[in-house]
């Protein structure tokens, strides 16, 4: 059986390509193929959200994209099994939007009620952008702040580009190749719907005057030229705010943003809210980091202190014992010093002598012989007198 295909190549939303419209197309196709073919600038996100869990609920969808593919257009298409790309394609994503219709004079207290209303809007924008940007990191494997920053951007990918960023999963060469810029209706219609300049090749021609390189016969079409002169000339005279990639990149800010490749324009650099909240974070590590570190070497430069003190407190304690004698004075260690003053005690005159008479004091009396001492002559004479 041969899939059925449903073209969608208008405004996504009622009285046009409808979740009803799609859940019509649908109905009967149980789990048969179905190839949505999608040229579409976008429209309403309430219908293409729930076309895309319509694709999800069925199951084998394959999403053709060709020609412009921008907003919610891509939004439904994140609900097919297989997502393939016109090699001449372009596709964009972009933050949730709402349309803002406030004007004339008004009075102070207006103004204030305008600001509050406005506010209001801005939060239920921003958490419906959070859900979205949810919806393409699921499909790309991608960071929230990469796909956030891309939403920010608001820039025209090539359809090699969405497939290295995972919105597409396959680009196909078309049986007719068609360069989608040479159509100039279609082309103005993306730029008045408020989606940015494509990206336009120019020719390389040698310098003519204005006149003669307008009507001059060539591959460009008439409308080619005037387009480009214009698009050229508004380009000279508006501020350049086209993303690119830096000149010089910085390794280690794009490791702590999550980032490969670092983008700006002439006027700089931009970080999202999350990745300034990133290098905050990183910053304040840091400074914790280099806090804890000045806090030790001060630690460790009291203990060298203390110690240095203790070193000389000890020398000092010496000092008496230095004094004695030359051999003291020169011993290394204490134990030295206390070798070197025994030694000099022990050769001090009488030292042996002192220590011999001490050790016997004890004299034994079992080995005096008393008889031999009292048959002494002036022993026996003292006896009688007595």
């Amino acid at each position: 059986m041969s899939a059925k295909i449903i073209v969608i190549d208008g405004y996504i939303g009622p009285y046009g390509y409808s979740k009803q419209f799609i859940r019509n197309e649908l109905a009967g196709q149980s789990k048969n193929p179905v190839t949505i073919k999608i040229s579409s600038l976008g429209g309403s996100v309430d219908d293409a959200l729930n076309i895309y869990d319509q694709f999800i609920e069925h199951g084998n969808v394959t999403a053709e994209l060709s020609a412009f593919v921008a907003s919610s257009a891509t939004l439904l298409s994140l609900g097919a099994k297989t997502v393939r790309m016109n090699e001449n394609s372009f596709y964009m994503i972009h933050k949730a939007m709402n349309w803002v219709d406030e004007w004339g004079t008004m009075n102070e207290d207006e103004i204030q009620s305008l600001i509050a209303k406005l506010e209001a809007q801005k939060q239920q924008l921003a958490k419906i952008t959070l859900q979205l940007a949810k919806m393409y990191v699921k499909k790309t494997g991608k960071t929230l702040d990469q796909i956030t920053g891309l939403m920010k951007q608001e820039s025209w990918l090539t359809a090699e580009e969405a497939k290295t960023w995972g919105f597409v999963d396959e680009v196909f060469v078309p049986e007719v190749a068609i360069n989608f810029l040479d159509n100039l209706q279609m082309v103005s219609m993306v730029t008045s719907n408020g989606f940015p300049e494509p990206p336009r090749k120019s020719a390389q021609k040698a310098p003519v005057s204005v006149i003669s390189e307008i009507f001059a016969p060539d591959e460009d079409s008439f409308f080619d030229r005037i387009w480009n002169r214009l698009i050229n000339k508004q380009k000279d005279v508006l501020p350049k705010n086209i993303k690119v990639e830096m000149k010089k990149q910085f390794t280690y800010l794009n490791s702590t943003l999550n980032i490969s490749v670092l983008e700006g324009t002439e006027e700089g650099a931009f970080l999202n809210q999350s990745q300034l909240e990133e290098v905050e974070q990183r910053l304040e590590a840091t400074q914790q980091l280099v806090s804890e570190r000045d806090s030790a070497i001060l630690e460790r430069d009291t203990v060298i202190t203390n110690l240095e003190t203790a070193q000389h407190n000890l020398a000092s304690a010496y000092d008496p014992f230095n004094a004695i004698d030359p051999v003291i004075a020169t011993a290394a260690t204490p134990e030295a010093k206390a070798a070197a003053i025994r030694a000099l005690l022990a050769a001090r005159p009488a030292a042996a002598p002192v220590l011999a008479l001490e050790q016997q004091d004890e004299i034994a009396t079992d080995e005096v012989d008393w008889e031999a001492i009292n048959n002494l002559e002036h022993n026996k004479q003292v006896d009688k007198n007595s």
